[in-house]
């Protein structure tokens, strides 16, 4: 984990860790938005009638929806983030 608690004035190291977190959270972001929107297609093909692809469908469902939600929370520490190199 970086620290990223800054002193009472910026040190190159820590400027350094600062754009290091901000660069993670982007690519997490990033990751979980393509995520996201790979399984869109799935959720119109995986919606059946029988059974076990109505569970798959139920699945696929839910792991878009929690991909939005960790999308939301990174992106509120990315604002977080910011808000502390502006400080």
């Amino acid at each position: 984990m970086l620290n990223i608690i800054a002193a009472d004035t910026w040190s190159s190291e820590a400027i350094w860790r600062w754009f290091s977190a901000q660069r993670a959270l982007n690519e997490a972001i990033t990751a979980l938005e393509d995520a996201g929107a790979g399984l869109l297609p799935l959720v119109d093909a995986s919606d059946w009638q029988a059974d076990g692809v109505r569970a798959l469908h139920t699945l696929i469902v839910d792991l878009k929806a929690r991909a939005t939600v960790e999308v939301g929370v990174l992106s509120s520490r990315l604002w977080e983030l910011e808000a502390s190199g502006r400080s």
